[in-house]
């Protein structure tokens, strides 16, 4: 029978010890002079798993070998280092400090939350978005109220510009920063299971990189990031994020609201038109086949689950491989309060399942960024109160085969589903989508929009519901046990419904 010892990390390294008759149970303690966690990971045999105590450790690792990594109540990987700095006030720009640093910072936080980065290449148009007005001002029609401070580095002076909202000046702020890019943990094995710690600081949390296969990351909280919370990349596979709970951290406090005012966007504004683009709770890029995204809670980031890849958002780009992302399923999150999307799909999206998430207060709600080949199925979600929108086609047409059915989307500032095409060189289409048995409640503007002068819709729609009582979705869907060329739609399976027919949503009365 394989035996588990329990040991030190001191007295492992002190003798030696390498645990070859089986797995060992390696303890790594915060702050001890002789210990570390990468040392731990060095020294550790496949198969072993290593206990990380309480308390802060200021490390970034990378797992090569099968291991566990297996945080106590109270266990901190942190990324941060205090910033050290002699800031002065820049002469004719108010209560803007500048301090001189050789490399542009990964991130920069005050009181543990990242402040928002205006990109010097990128906020040089004159104007209320220039980088020196906008850290004068803050943006034009809110100020500081929303975005409440902001940094940039000025790459040819060579210097890092702050403004906090409030006026105080940096010395006497709690201010910390991220200078590495390497996330916390990067996974590059098969088998590695991370789990029960905090994450906070890191351009990333966790990576499942080129290498990772059935590895799981479960019961984490990432409090904290600057570029993504958990991605999976790099062909990973069958690889399982499930039970974590995720925020970015911002410093700014903002969600989306069903008061659609400009004011509510200049928080995106600022990431998106002068600094960093997107920030991704659970971002899956390039990744292989079978990974399932499961229970986690993702609450104030700015996209939430994204499938896709940005360097392909065109038809007229190929897909880098068709394959990538194939047979993901994304179940049973809730995701809430994002400053973008909710949830993103792109590339090939080839046996993608996508169900009984709950998506609330979310600006961009379910988004299909060009999906290619399917089939895709999105079902029995629950959208509530997408402001703008709720289920929205964006970017280019998308050819891909897909199914949106028995979803319910409740209130909201726009349709429950629209077309939005950023792709002025053709005719927006969707041809071999269906839409079907979905409840629409209360939304202001009902069942479907387009915009920007799409194309009225051409995907295959039946027995969708519009009402302001969910009484009127009883028994009115159409049985979808043998839609799929005779056979069930996911979730659709004989006895899947108790009534005379189907009902309309994600819920069966």
């Amino acid at each position: 029978m394989t035996h588990l010892l329990r040991i030190t990390f001191a007295a492992a390294w002190a003798s030696g010890f390498c645990c070859t008759a089986g797995a060992a149970e390696i303890s790594v303690k915060a702050g001890a002079s002789d210990e570390s966690l990468a040392k731990a990971i060095a020294a550790a045999s496949a198969g072993d798993t290593l206990v990380i105590g309480p308390g802060v450790h200021h490390e970034r690792v990378r797992v090569e070998k099968k291991l566990t990594l297996r945080g106590e109540v109270g266990a901190v990987l942190d990324g941060t280092t205090p910033l050290q700095a002699e800031w002065k006030a820049v002469e004719g720009m108010g209560k803007v400090f500048a301090t001189a640093s050789g490399k542009r910072p990964e991130g920069l936080l005050v009181d543990g939350k990242f402040i928002a980065e205006i990109r010097f290449e990128r906020a040089q148009k004159s104007g209320e978005w220039h980088w020196q007005t906008l850290l004068a001002k803050g943006p034009p029609l809110g100020g500081f109220k929303h975005v409440r401070a902001l940094w940039m580095f000025h790459p040819k002076e060579k210097k890092i510009y702050l403004r906090l909202g409030d006026g105080t000046a940096p010395d006497k702020a709690a201010l910390t920063a991220v200078m590495s890019g390497k996330p916390l943990i990067e996974v590059a094995a098969e088998g590695v299971v991370v789990e029960g710690l905090t994450l906070c600081g890191g351009a990333e949390a966790v990576v499942l990189g080129e290498g990772a296969k059935n590895c799981v990351v479960r019961r984490c909280k990432v409090t904290s990031y600057e570029n993504a919370g958990i991605t999976i990349t790099g062909g990973a596979s069958h690889c399982t994020v499930e039970g974590c709970d995720i925020t970015r951290g911002a410093f700014e406090e903002w969600r989306a609201t069903t008061e659609n005012r400009r004011e509510n966007y200049e928080i995106w504004k600022v990431h998106k038109d002068v600094g960093k683009y997107d920030r991704v709770g659970i971002e899956i890029i390039r990744a292989g086949m079978g990974n399932r995204i499961l229970r986690n809670h993702l609450d104030r980031v700015f996209d939430g689950i994204c499938l896709g890849d940005s360097s392909v958002e065109s038809l007229d780009k190929p897909l880098i491989d068709p394959h990538h992302g194939r047979g993901t399923e994304i179940a049973e999150n809730v995701i809430e309060n994002t400053r973008d999307s909710g949830i993103e799909l792109g590339v090939g999206c080839i046996d993608v399942n996508v169900h009984h998430n709950t998506l609330r207060h979310t600006h961009g709600g379910l988004r299909f960024k060009l999906p290619r080949i399917g089939p895709v199925f999105i079902h029995h979600n629950h959208l509530i109160d997408g402001t703008p929108f709720n289920i929205w086609f964006s970017m280019d047409s998308s050819p891909a085969e897909g199914y949106i059915y028995h979803n319910t989307i409740t209130g909201g500032a726009d349709a429950a589903l629209v077309y939005s095409s950023f792709n002025a060189k053709r005719d927006f289409a969707t041809p071999k989508w269906h839409v079907l048995n979905n409840l629409v409640l209360q939304v202001k503007d009902g069942f479907f929009d387009q915009r920007n002068g799409t194309p009225p819709r051409d995907f295959t729609e039946s027995h969708n519901v519009v009402a302001d009582d969910v009484q009127a979705a009883v028994d009115v869907g159409i049985d979808l046990s043998t839609y799929l060329k005779g056979k069930p739609l996911p979730g659709c399976e004989p006895g899947a419904f108790k009534g005379k027919a189907p009902d309309a949503g994600a819920d069966e009365k």
